[in-house]
């Protein structure tokens, strides 16, 4: 992947990063606020244990595996519908906190935790659960119903078996001071029959005690009983606020992503040679106009960077016509309003400057504006040449400010634009034009407003297609291309204008810095007189009218735009 191609990747980024970093912040101090608001939460824990394998000494891996499948399916019955009612009506209680009953990996055991902002409630639901668990066993259902007489039982037969060890221990004493052989007999048999009653009570006491658990691999003991927790949660808050920001600055990634897909609109070169597939021959600045200048900036304002702009656009031009010949130039945009009209007489005026007899040609017959332009006057021009015999079209040609350069304006607005400027007239009207020039630049109707362009554009040696940022359009670009292609015409390349300072790349920026500060401080300061003289001379001189009296071109005063 080379510079340019990563340029293109990431220029939704670069183009939407406010939007990226915005969503970014407002979800994390969203996060941070719902954090702050959220009360303490605190977790109750219990663990209880399937089964007895683990107190025997050598318990059988087939009894391992049993608990532990039981254990998996006591976890399941503790998330049924049924266990939650059982404990939300023993602890009389509308609802039951959030909790999670889990099985310990490869173990026996199950844990139970509830979370809960009260901690004593989440203390009796934790101990509930447990305890209806215990009940759902069958050992469970066993030891709740003789419990009470287990325990009655087991306190019998220890005191029994107490009772009978003193007894033993009090003959024995007595046996100790007796002289009399029948009494010690008796003796003897009585200690004997208190140690044989002991040993029955023992062997009775062991067997209750164990029979009730011994072996039974489907019971549950309590491990760990729930206690009351008295620290809450940490939440850890800023792991909360980070992921938050790093959510909401991707959904502001993939909404980059998304208007850039919807967006149609060209506004850089890298789109424009992408979609059209030919070479941005220059880059023309945004262009404050106002009634004084007319949008003359080579005369206006010649060492300017609008005005080098221009000269880079003349200089691209001639290299790219270096094969061929290029005696005449049509300059046309996809709609109107993109500076067309600007940048052709503009051109002119750059080409002129270099020496070269250069005329410029109002073809658009609907909108005229040349003549406004160089404040000339329109009532003779193209229409003019064409109705005339041919005789007329030196008479046709007004001069201009620049010694070289001469304009024909449009003349008297037609009825029929169309038949005039495709009919034979017009074609012989631009070779006798070249014959009297080096270069005939001519500014031509938009290309997908009528057809005018498209018949111009097949007797001119090259196209220059202007596009202005901003506004042109994936399908109004290649629909204008297509249209021009369909007549065989040869377009040298596109020129986008109306374009900001970064976007000029490295030689606007750089003359922006370094050219203005030049000719402001250096050149300015030792202009010839005579160049001053030609800056202060009229943009316009008197020339005969239709009628072969002089007469005096004034200048209209209403501002103009670039069209």
């Amino acid at each position: 992947m080379n510079h340019r191609e990563l340029q293109i990747y990431l220029r939704p980024l670069l183009r939407w990063w406010w939007l990226i970093l915005l969503s970014a912040l407002l979800a994390g101090v969203s996060a941070f606020i719902f954090v702050r608001l959220r009360p303490p939460v605190y977790i109750a824990s219990g663990t209880v244990m399937v089964g007895t394998a683990i107190q025997e000494r050598n318990p059988d891996s087939q009894q391992l595996s049993l608990t532990q499948g039981l254990a998996q399916t006591y976890v399941k019955i503790a998330q049924r519908p049924s266990i939650r009612e059982a404990t939300r009506q023993a602890l009389g209680m509308d609802w039951l906190p959030e909790y999670s009953v889990r099985v310990v990996p490869d173990s026996q055991l199950i844990e139970v935790n509830v979370t809960d902002v009260d901690p004593q409630r989440a203390y009796a639901v934790a101990t509930e659960l447990i305890n209806q668990l215990i009940l759902l066993s069958p050992g469970g259902q066993e030891r709740q119903q003789r419990e009470v007489f287990i325990q009655e039982q087991l306190r019998k037969l220890e005191q029994g078996m107490r009772d009978t060890e003193a007894e033993i221990v009090r003959k024995q004493d007595e046996l100790s001071t007796m002289l009399s052989a029948r009494q010690i007999g008796q003796t003897e048999t009585q200690i004997a029959a208190l140690e044989a009653k002991l040993a029955t009570l023992q062997s009775t006491y062991v067997g209750l005690l164990a029979s009730t658990d011994q072996g039974s691999a489907n019971t549950i003991n309590v491990l760990d009983p729930p206690v009351v927790p008295t620290e809450p949660v940490n939440d850890r808050w800023y792991l909360l606020v980070l992921v938050a920001a790093v959510i909401g600055a991707a959904v502001a990634i993939a909404g980059a992503y998304l208007l850039e897909f919807l967006d149609d609109r060209l506004v850089d070169i890298e789109q424009i040679q992408q979609v059209t597939g030919l070479t941005t021959l220059g880059t023309i600045p945004d262009v404050k106009l106002d009634a004084a200048s007319q949008g003359l900036v080579m005369l206006q304002n010649p060492h300017s960077t609008d005005a080098e702009a221009i000269r880079v656009l003349r200089t691209n031009l001639l290299f790219a016509s270096v094969d061929h010949k290029l005696s005449s130039l049509l300059v046309t945009s996809p709609t109107p309003g993109e500076g067309k009209s600007f940048i052709s007489s503009n051109l002119a005026v750059a080409f002129a400057q270099t020496g070269k007899r250069v005329i410029l040609l109002d073809a658009d017959l609907r909108k005229p504006t040349l003549h406004r332009v160089f404040g000339l006057v329109n009532n003779i021009g193209v229409t003019s040449a064409l109705v005339s015999d041919g005789a007329d079209v030196e008479a046709a040609l007004q001069t201009t400010a620049t010694p070289e350069l001469r304009v024909m304006t449009s003349g008297p607005l037609p009825p029929n634009p169309s038949e005039l400027l495709s009919s034979h007239k017009m074609q012989e009207l631009l070779l006798h034009l070249q014959s009297l020039c080096d270069l005939v630049i001519i500014d031509s109707p938009p290309v997908l407003v009528v057809s005018d362009t498209a018949v111009l554009a097949s007797h001119a040696d090259g196209v220059l297609l202007a596009f202005t940022r901003d506004k042109l359009r994936r399908d109004p670009a290649r629909n204008t291309i297509g249209a021009l292609r369909q007549v065989q015409a040869r377009i040298l390349g596109v020129v986008l204008n109306r374009v900001e300072g970064s976007q000029h790349g490295y030689y606007y920026s750089y003359h922006k810095s370094y050219g203005n500060r030049y000719y402001t401080t250096h050149y300015s300061q030792r202009k010839p007189k005579a160049a001053r003289r030609t800056e202060s001379m009229p943009l316009s001189v008197n020339q005969p009218g239709a009628n072969g009296a002089g007469a005096t071109r004034t200048t209209e005063r209403t501002s103009q735009k670039r069209t």
